[in-house]
Order: structure tokens, then C-alpha cells, then sequence
């Protein structure tokens, strides 16, 4: 865990504490229909965390599966988080296919609004 504050306007960066991913057991994102940054780490101590926001939140998460899956093949568990943006078959996952998603609801709602101002004959 990296503690971050500001110094004269120096960003600085302290290690606090680490941990093995072979020692997590659970990820619980205490609410997964809101937008929401907290969530807990669950070791032999839980821990609460705040994310710097939902999304970072979810990246963290499918980071940690991602290497989870890479290389140590255990049952991680991880819940109260939308599966959706979890796993990466989906189209809203991680990768940088966050801007993919964005620019194609931008592109949805240009079209709807273009539609809509076109007159009907």
C-alpha cells in the first residue's frame, strides 16, 4: 500500500505496507450497484481501502484476478463487484477499453441527437 500526499508541490510517494497475493483471500467490494471507491482486502486482517475512484477500484480488482490467474491458479474470491466490468470477454473491461467504451456512447448519443433533429417529412 502507497501512501501519496504533497510537499511545496512535490508529489511524494511513501510505501506503508505490503502484502503477498498468495496471502489474500477475498476482495469485497461492499457495494456493487454503486458508485462506490471503497472496498476491503481480506488477509489473515481485513483491511478497508478507498480507491482514488470506482474505476480504479475495478482496475485494482481485475489487475489482482488477472495476476492471480497468471500465476499462482487459486480460487481468489471476489465479490460485490459487477462481473461485467470484471471479466475481459466483456466489452466494458479493462485494458484501456474504458475510452473504447466512452467514445462509443458518445457515438450512440451523437447519433440520437442527430436523429432527433432531423425533421420528419
Amino acid at each position: 500500500m502507497v501512501k501519496h500526499f504533497r510537499v511545496d508541490r512535490e508529489e511524494k510517494y511513501e510505501v506503508v505496507e505490503k502484502w503477498f497475493l498468495k496471502d489474500l483471500e477475498m476482495i469485497d467490494g461492499k457495494e456493487a450497484d454503486t458508485d462506490n471507491p471503497y472496498f476491503d482486502m481480506h488477509f489473515h486482517k481485513v483491511y478497508s481501502m478507498e480507491a482514488y475512484s470506482c474505476a480504479s477500484k475495478y482496475t485494482f480488482a481485475r489487475t489482482l484476478n488477472k495476476l492471480n490467474e497468471m500465476y499462482l491458479k487459486k480460487d481468489l474470491k471476489i465479490v460485490n463487484f459487477d462481473n461485467t466490468y470484471l471479466n475481459d470477454d466483456s466489452i466494458w473491461s479493462s485494458n484501456n477499453r474504458d475510452c473504447l467504451v466512452l467514445m462509443r456512447i458518445c457515438f450512440y448519443a451523437a447519433n440520437l441527437l442527430c436523429l432527433s433533429l432531423c425533421p420528419l417529412s
